[in-house]
């Protein structure tokens, strides 16, 4: 593995511990509506947005990485029932160029001693 191959996570996005994996996927499946195709996957959560709930997931069963946001909800099939927005990711470099971008927007925001500007 080349550092090309490396994701690194900055902030404002974070590594999720694996103490509290179980729990979280158990969380997103029961969030999804009973028929959704996303609740019999294999799903780990490794990395999520900062007091947020917005994670990247490796979905095991489709080999896909995907980005699921909680903030953004949509409704399912016409049913009643709403399901977060869902990105699937084309490959690592588009993980991480995200990444980047979203840390460099969060920086933006800050003054060099830490206060919002």
């Amino acid at each position: 593995m080349t550092d090309k191959d490396t994701l690194h996570v900055k902030w404002p996005w974070e590594m999720i511990w694996i103490e509290y994996a179980g729990e979280i996927i158990a969380q997103i499946k029961a969030d999804l509506p009973p028929d959704h195709e996303m609740r019999k996957h294999k799903i780990f959560p490794g990395i999520k947005w900062e007091g947020r709930p917005i994670y990247i997931l490796d979905d095991d069963t489709t080999g896909e990485r995907i980005l699921m946001n909680f903030e953004k909800m949509k409704r399912w099939k016409k049913t009643k029932f709403k399901v977060p927005t869902m990105k699937v990711f084309k490959n690592h470099a588009e993980v991480a160029e995200m990444i980047e971008r979203d840390h460099q927007v969060e920086c933006a925001k800050y003054n060099d001693d830490g206060t919002l500007k």
